[in-house]
C-alpha cells in the first residue's frame, strides 16, 4: 500500500514537473514571437547572393551614409541608441548579418567571411551606397577591418567596438568550438544540445551576463530582442556557420592598407576581445585613435561616453 501511494506521489511529481516545463517553454516561443514582430515593423529586407538580408535604416538617405555591422550572435537592434544619436545628421543603415537577426537562416549558405564581405558589399551595390562611414562590433570588427582593406576607397571613415581580430600574440576566447566539426555522431549531440539551449531562457541569459561582464546596454532591452531573434535560429544552420568560419580560407586583411580615419573603442572589462587587441590595432592602422571606456565589457555600444566620442570623431574633432 505504502508502495502505491508512494509511486502515485512520484508520477504526480513528474506530470507536475513535465506540465511545467512544457508550459515555460510555450510561453517563451509566444513571448519570443511577440518581441521578433515589434521589432520587425521597422525592417526592410533584399535579396541579395541567394539569401534574404534584412536590415535598419534611420535618417534621411540623401545624408552621409554610416553602415554598421553588428557581433556574433547580435542584430542590427544592436545600434539602436547610436543610430537614434546620429540619425539627425546621417543616413545610418545597419545590417543582419545572416544568419542572425531577421535575416534568412539558409542551412546551404556559405558563411565564410569572404562571403559575408561579399554579401555586405553587394548589398551596399544594391542600395546604392557606394562611399561610407563603416562601423562594426566584434565579429563586425573583424568584418569591417577586412572591408576598409580591400576596398579602402570605398571606407570614409572607420569606427570599431571591441572588434574581434588575430594576431601573433592574442588568442581570443571561443575562437574554436568546444566539439569536433568532423565526428558526426558528436556533432548530432551538440545539435540537439544547441536546439534546447538556444530556447532556453535562463541559460541563454547567464551566459549573455556572463560574456559581457558587465556595460551601459544590460540596462536597455537588447537581451529581449537579441534572445527573441536568436530563439528562431536552428542549431544545424549555427553549426553550418561555425564550420564555415573554422575550415574557411583566411582573409587577407592587411592593416596598411586601411586609409579611413580610425576610431578604435574598446571597454576596459572586455574578457572577449581584451583591449590588448584595440592597442596592437592602433599601432598598425596609421591615422587612428585608441579610447578605453572604463567599466565596460564587450558591448560599450549603449555608453554615454563611447557615444560622445563618436559624434566628436565624425565631427572632426
Amino acid at each position: 500500500m505504502v508502495e502505491l501511494v508512494e509511486r502515485s506521489i512520484m508520477i504526480n511529481i513528474l506530470k507536475t514537473l513535465l506540465i511545467g516545463i512544457v508550459a515555460f517553454y510555450l510561453l517563451t516561443y509566444l513571448s519570443s514571437s511577440s518581441i521578433v514582430k515589434t521589432i520587425s515593423s521597422d525592417v526592410r529586407k533584399i535579396n541579395i547572393d541567394s539569401v534574404q538580408v534584412a536590415y535598419r535604416e534611420l535618417g534621411q538617405s540623401y545624408s552621409k551614409a554610416v553602415v554598421f555591422l553588428h557581433g556574433f550572435g547580435g542584430s542590427s537592434y544592436d545600434w539602436k541608441e547610436i543610430m537614434d544619436e546620429l540619425s539627425d545628421s546621417y543616413y545610418c543603415i545597419a545590417f543582419d548579418i545572416p544568419p542572425f537577426g531577421l535575416s534568412e537562416k539558409a542551412p546551404d549558405f556559405d558563411y565564410s567571411d569572404e562571403s559575408i564581405v561579399r554579401l555586405i558589399m553587394n548589398s551596399l551595390n544594391h542600395l546604392g551606397i557606394n562611399r561610407f562611414i563603416l562601423v562594426g562590433h566584434s565579429m563586425g570588427g573583424y568584418l569591417s577591418l577586412a572591408i576598409a582593406s580591400l576596398f579602402p576607397a570605398r571606407v570614409e571613415k572607420l569606427i570599431l567596438f571591441d572588434a574581434a581580430y588575430m594576431n601573433n600574440s592574442e588568442t581570443l576566447n571561443g575562437s574554436k568550438p568546444p566539439f569536433e566539426l568532423e565526428n558526426e555522431n558528436q556533432t548530432k549531440l551538440y545539435q540537439i544540445f544547441l536546439d534546447i539551449g538556444l530556447k532556453t531562457y535562463p541559460l541563454v541569459k547567464f551566459l549573455y551576463l556572463t560574456s559581457l561582464s558587465t556595460g551601459t546596454i544590460l540596462n536597455t532591452k537588447h537581451f529581449e530582442c537579441i534572445f527573441a531573434q536568436n530563439y528562431f535560429l536552428p542549431a544545424e544552420v549555427l553549426i553550418k556557420f561555425t564550420k564555415d568560419k573554422t575550415f574557411q580560407k583566411p582573409v587577407n586583411i592587411d592593416l596598411s592598407n586601411i586609409v579611413a580615419k580610425t576610431l578604435i573603442i574598446y571597454g576596459e572589462k572586455d574578457n572577449i576581445t581584451p583591449p590588448s587587441i584595440g592597442k596592437y590595432l592602433s599601432q598598425n592602422i596609421k591615422d587612428s585613435q585608441f579610447v578605453l571606456i572604463p567599466n565596460e565589457g564587450h558591448m560599450p555600444l549603449a555608453n554615454k561616453l563611447a557615444l560622445e566620442k563618436v559624434k566628436a570623431f565624425l565631427k572632426g574633432e
